[in-house]
């Protein structure tokens, strides 16, 4: 029996109603009998509380067979849609790993024409993206996390604040490359385009493997949504 003698006395017919129609509908969609008793055991109390008040359980939660198959459908969604790896860690490798591939492969495509050297040196490659990857999270855990579409607006930073912040890191990125890139060839060697482009391509097809791995958040995209 899903529901105990005591709790069904308690109920109002209409309420009895609600969730026997309820249970049909989850044993229908394949749940087992614990599986819907853990689910009716969770939301009793809720209506219990709300019929003393005159609330009926449909008012609370709409129609009985909408509210079970939404459950099935949620849980579903939530199956094939695994909430993303927000761990600081991963993310800030993903993005450095992102950036020197993307700005490796970007600069070798560009100067493939001529048979010079890369413009950039591996010292000013490697520490850009490092400083752009920590440069993009931070962006990220002080703006762009703020500004999902299911947060709380209130925790918005304030525009001048978010402005600010997003020109201390442009500004940090931007002297991290202009800075190593004044380095002498010999702390700052610089490759072949061809072999730039190949470790570009080697880092940005390692970075695509973890991100599907490790399903890891990505910081490099701006806000959601406003």
């Amino acid at each position: 029996m899903l529901m105990s003698q005591v709790v069904s006395d308690k109920l109002t017919k209409k309420n009895k109603e609600f969730l026997h129609i309820a249970t049909h509908q989850l044993l229908k969609d394949g749940k087992s009998d614990e599986e819907v008793k853990a689910i009716l055991e969770e939301i009793i109390p809720n209506i219990l509380e709300n019929q003393a008040k005159g609330i009926p359980a449909r008012a609370l939660y709409g129609a009985p067979t909408y509210w079970a198959s939404s459950l099935t459908a949620k849980e579903r969604y939530d199956a094939e849609h695994p909430k993303q790896n927000d761990d600081p860690k991963w993310m800030m490798l993903d993005s450095v790993l992102f950036i020197f591939g993307f700005f490796t492969v970007l600069t070798s495509i560009v100067n493939l024409a001529s048979s010079k050297p890369s413009v950039y040196g591996m010292t000013t490659l490697v520490f850009g993206s490092i400083v752009g990857g920590l440069a993009f999270y931070a962006l990220y855990h002080f703006v762009y996390r703020f500004y999902g579409p299911d947060t709380d607006r209130s925790q918005r930073p304030h525009l001048l604040k978010s402005i600010l912040i997003m020109l201390v890191a442009i500004a940090l990125w931007t002297l991290s490359i202009v800075g190593s890139s004044l380095l002498p060839d010999s702390l700052n060697p610089h490759l072949s385009n061809i072999v730039v482009a190949i470790i570009g391509g080697i880092t940005l097809a390692l970075r695509f493997y973890l991100k599907k791995r490790f399903n890891i958040k990505s910081a490099t995209m701006g806000p959601a949504k406003y």
